[in-house]
């Protein structure tokens, strides 16, 4: 590793303007050991510290010995992308080794020749508007020319229902009597991860992996190691994939589907199944409704048996999916076939989820019914309380080697500051390394924090935000993000403080008004002096290097909402355990984002900027400090009387 990665070695030869990072080269020996000897391996590397080459160079040296194939897991498609496309390809012409490396998404990613062919004859039964029609028929003809066949390759976005009609699915599929077998897009992706020795894939497919071979199938063919990036999201990303969620849409999206399906087989009589599809609907909608009305106001509520909703849509689902069954059995054609048994089986796994979650909590699971984004639809859920027991038994111990990492792992209190990645997904390191960023945090970085107002005191807090958000913007003249953690509280201080904004020259961005991130993004970059008002998905993830970005300013400290029902289940599990909730879960979640929204500001060696707090409880909570040293070494400054006085000094525990 040390040799690759020197000064002297081959990457540095081909690589312009190459720079030694001794923190990278540490992290790759590190891999490697682990890949070697097998081990559990946990690597926080800073921002800057190179992490993917770190672990891609000895896993590609691993993966190529007899049955060491590897699995590479992130949790962001561009990082996966990057990968497969940029690095793989660059490292290969590198090191000069043939290996093979494939990139797996799930099935329903890719185009179903037959499915496609199938929709196009009766697109009048499929589709009401032209334009969903019209889109149809771009996809059939671009599913006959193209060699990849996912839905990342289009050159447009298709509406969600024209391409759930020509998607292939589980469980309908017709294998080697599909007249398209041989030009099958997925099954030449299955053939390839077959053949490579290192697969990449998100994490949701690593789950969706896990829980098929729960139920004696897999995704995935065998592999030895497993290297998971972004390492923070997997808990969370455990939790949603080894439950459930459902909400009326969901259901509605079945209905839709169940009709066409039924409408393209020209199936004859349909009294009986139409009857139970318009049950069914208006089971959906008393449920769900009756849903919003339990939950309203609140986000997130436990639910038991003891819960007066109504309880019919199971019932309805499972009658549902007999006459699916009956009416495949008098369809014409093997493809209607196997459409209506689709819809059949889809039918009876949401019955099943439904009836989980109205019965409860049960076997270590949690149900709930929860609101995402404020004034949305309303869902019910499952999930388990701790996935990490399930992941370790199930996910971790047949492997030989683990690593997790991430630019944010260590972000418990000490001693053990990985103690809550550990707990969360059932991983217990062998070898637990903190690996600082190479850049000058002290000549490029500085945090200013200013004491507003508790934000439990929301109006005065509020009001202390529209006076103080554009004074601190116009300290940078723009190029600025403003992280909140909340949109009411962000549509607030948008209303409130735009004039000021706009009167110092600068203009003002508000995510979720329509305009897609990736071009809310573009504007920002194109368009400056500009403020960026952003929500969760603007913490973290989000590059702007160079001087369009020179100031982020979080405007108060992200603890999770306390209340979600699986926060308070994980809590009275660790009270349990003799560990107290807000030390051991809250906390380390709020640092972990907060190193994230600082992560923001430096992306390179030539950035440089501010970050601004507006939470006092940073510099007058004892948990503070938790924050304070989670972060970079960089001046830390608190305004005292329109001064900045050091942090250091002015610091009360």
């Amino acid at each position: 590793m040390r040799q690759l990665l020197g000064p002297d070695g081959s990457i540095a030869s081909r690589f312009a303007g190459f720079e030694e990072r001794a923190s990278q080269i540490e992290m790759a020996e590190a891999v490697d050991l682990a890949l070697l000897e097998g081990g559990r391996l946990m690597v926080e590397a800073g921002t800057g510290t190179g992490k993917t080459f770190a672990y891609l160079l000895p896993a590609l040296l691993h993966a190529e010995l007899p049955d060491r194939r590897i699995v590479v897991s992130t949790w962001t498609k561009n990082l996966q992308e990057q990968i497969v496309h940029k690095d793989l390809p660059w490292l290969r012409g590198v090191l000069g080794v043939p290996f093979e490396a494939a990139l797996v998404q799930g099935r329903e990613n890719y185009v179903c020749r037959r499915r496609a062919e199938h929709a196009l004859r009766r697109d009048d039964a499929l589709f009401e508007s032209a334009r969903s029609v019209a889109e149809l028929e771009r996809l059939v003809e671009w599913a006959a020319r193209s060699d990849e066949g996912t839905r990342g390759s289009l050159d447009f976005e298709p509406t969600a229902e024209a391409w759930a009609a020509v998607r292939a699915e589980r469980g309908n599929c017709l294998h080697a009597r599909s007249p398209f077998f041989q030009s099958c897009v997925w099954q030449e992706a299955k053939r390839r991860a077959r053949d490579a020795s290192l697969l990449v894939v998100n994490h949701a497919l690593l789950l969706a992996d896990l829980k098929l071979r729960r139920a004696g199938r897999s995704l995935l063919p065998p592999y030895a190691s497993l290297i998971v990036d972004e390492a923070h999201h997997l808990e969370e990303v455990a939790a949603e994939h080894l439950g459930g969620r459902v909400s009326r849409g969901a259901v509605v999206a079945l209905l839709k589907g169940a009709a066409r399906a039924a409408e393209l087989a020209e199936v004859a009589p349909r009294a009986e199944l139409d009857e139970t599809l318009a049950r069914a609907r208006a089971a959906a909608t008393e449920l769900f409704e009756g849903v919003s009305r339990w939950l309203a106001p609140r986000v997130a509520a436990a639910l038991d048996e003891s819960v007066a909703l109504p309880r019919g849509l199971p019932l309805i689902l499972r009658e549902l999916h007999d006459r699916l069954h009956e009416a495949a059995s008098r369809a014409a054609g093997e493809a209607a076939q196997s459409e209506l048994v689709a819809r059949a089986a889809a039918a009876l796994e949401l019955a099943d989820l439904v009836d989980r979650a109205l019965q409860g909590a049960r076997d270590g699971e949690i149900a709930y019914a929860e609101r995402r984004g404020e004034g949305g639809d309303a869902a019910l859920c499952v999930a388990p309380v701790e996935p990490g027991p399930i992941l370790a038994r199930e996910l971790f111990a047949p492997l030989h080697a683990v690593v997790l990492t991430s630019a944010t792992l260590a972000v418990a209190p000490p001693p053990d500051r990985f103690s809550w990645l550990e707990r969360g997904t059932g991983v217990k390191a062998t070898t637990k390394l903190r690996l600082a960023s190479p850049f000058d945090y002290r000549r490029q970085a500085r945090l200013v924090v200013d004491p507003l107002p508790d934000p439990k005191e929301a109006e005065a807090w509020i009001a202390a935000l529209v006076d103080r958000v554009p004074e601190h913007l116009r300290r940078t003249e723009g190029r600025a993000f403003v992280l909140f953690t909340s949109k009411a509280t962000m549509e607030a201080v948008a209303a409130g403080a735009r004039a000021a904004i706009e009167a110092a020259g600068i203009r003002l961005l508000v995510q979720g008004r329509g305009m897609p991130r990736s071009a809310l993004l573009q504007e920002f970059r194109s368009r400056q002096p500009a403020a960026l008002f952003g929500l969760a998905s603007f913490w973290e993830g989000v590059d702007v290097p160079g001087r369009e970005l020179a100031h982020v300013i979080l405007t108060r400290l992200p603890f999770p909402v306390p209340d979600h029902p699986l926060e308070k289940a994980r809590g009275e599990r660790l009270l349990k355990a003799g560990l107290h909730p807000f030390s051991a879960l809250s906390l380390p979640k709020a640092v972990l984002r907060f190193k994230q929204g600082f992560g923001r500001l430096i992306r390179r060696r030539d950035d440089e900027g501010i970050v601004t707090v507006l939470d006092a409880r940073i510099v007058n909570r004892r948990y503070g400090r938790a924050f304070l040293d989670a972060l970079p070494d960089c001046p830390k400054f608190v305004l005292r009387g329109g001064e900045e006085i050091s942090i250091d000094e002015e610091f009360e525990p």
